[in-house]
């Protein structure tokens, strides 16, 4: 059985599908350096697959992150979202007996030098992170490395993202249920397309609920939260209460709970907080916090999965799977009227 698709063995030659096609319909139209180079990658994947004593060859996955992501905490990966992301790729490609290695990036470097340099180290890539640019992506899928991203939605390319838009509209329809009228929407950068979703969905909640005495407030309060002083400052020494603030991510909306503990506020009868992601940390606050359930470790697997089906099948039109949603109610949005 073959263990390889043409265009695989086109990129491991650095030829074009079409001269691996013609090799190996013994067309006289390529020249012998190249018709050997052809042959010899494909007697190396025959072999390889064969040694497996498996259906598929063994893999090699390069799984990248944006480097910003070192900075969340001692986890290379980032951790809290992404750290789970990567232990469902991790459980996939581990099942089936395939390699990885993570290696941090620069999104604003050069995309065509980063997808040239991995290419020859690996069969395919997952680009992790709401950083990755469309540009790398393409680049990746221009040049026939099988490549997912996660987290964002790249058009023409494979993408796993969560349902950020209805997320956001949920978790904001929870807040005014509650009775909160005074609304804010904050979040480290709209520039992040993931961020950018939950304040549309945001929006859309207030816009759909026909109350006419909601106040509505949207801010960026800065990668890793450095604007937040002055923004949160504000925001709490305005005189409407009750607030309710619907965070772009869960450790923005306990970054804002520490905040306003230490101003002496009241959660949630003075600051109603939800957030986004469901990480470990929002069921152990005080209050245990609101938030958005998101199946971070679904969404590795589901990458690692596509992944491995379009570098055995690489004319597989490019999809975008949306992860459903979960509305988590705690204590931090139980608004005592």
């Amino acid at each position: 059985m073959k263990r390889w698709s043409t265009r695989e063995v086109a990129r491991l030659a650095g030829v074009s599908p079409a001269t691996v096609s013609r090799v190996l319909n013994q067309r006289t139209s390529v020249t012998p350096d190249l018709a050997a180079k052809v042959r010899a990658v494909v007697r190396s994947l025959d072999q390889e697959g064969a040694g497996q004593g498996r259906t598929g060859s063994v893999r090699k996955v390069g799984v990248a992150f944006p480097r910003r992501l070192q900075g969340y905490d001692t986890d290379p990966t980032g951790g809290v979202f992404y750290g789970q992301v990567l232990g469902g790729v991790d459980d996939v490609l581990h099942e089936g007996g395939h390699e990885h290695s993570l290696f941090p990036y620069d999104p604003d470097g050069p995309a065509r030098e980063l997808v040239s340099r991995q290419m020859a180290r690996f069969d395919g890539m997952i680009l992790v992170g709401a950083d990755t640019t469309d540009e790398l992506a393409r680049e990746a899928a221009r040049r026939n490395l099988p490549v997912i991203v996660v987290d964002k939605q790249v058009r023409g390319v494979d993408s796993v993202v969560s349902d950020n838009a209805g997320g956001a509209e949920e978790a904001t329809a929870h807040v005014l249920a509650q009775g909160y009228r005074h609304l804010a929407y904050l979040c480290e950068t709209f520039a992040d397309p993931s961020f950018a979703a939950r304040r549309r969905g945001f929006e859309c909640a207030v816009e759909q609920s026909g109350l006419q005495d909601v106040t509505m407030h949207v801010a960026e309060l800065g990668r890793g939260w450095l604007d937040a002083p002055g923004i949160l400052a504000d925001l709490f020494n305005a005189p409407e209460r009750p607030l309710g603030v619907v965070a772009g991510n869960d450790m923005t909306a306990l970054h804002i709970l520490a905040v306003a503990r230490a101003r002496g506020l009241s959660i949630p009868d003075d600051i109603g907080l939800a957030g986004f992601d469901d990480v470990a940390l929002a069921s152990r606050s005080d209050p245990p916090l609101t938030t958005v359930r998101v199946d971070k470790a679904e969404m590795g697997r589901l990458a690692a999965r596509r992944l491995l089906e379009r570098i055995g099948s690489p004319d597989l039109l490019p999809i975008t799977i949306t992860m459903h949603i979960a509305l988590t109610v705690r204590g931090s949005t139980h608004l005592r009227r």
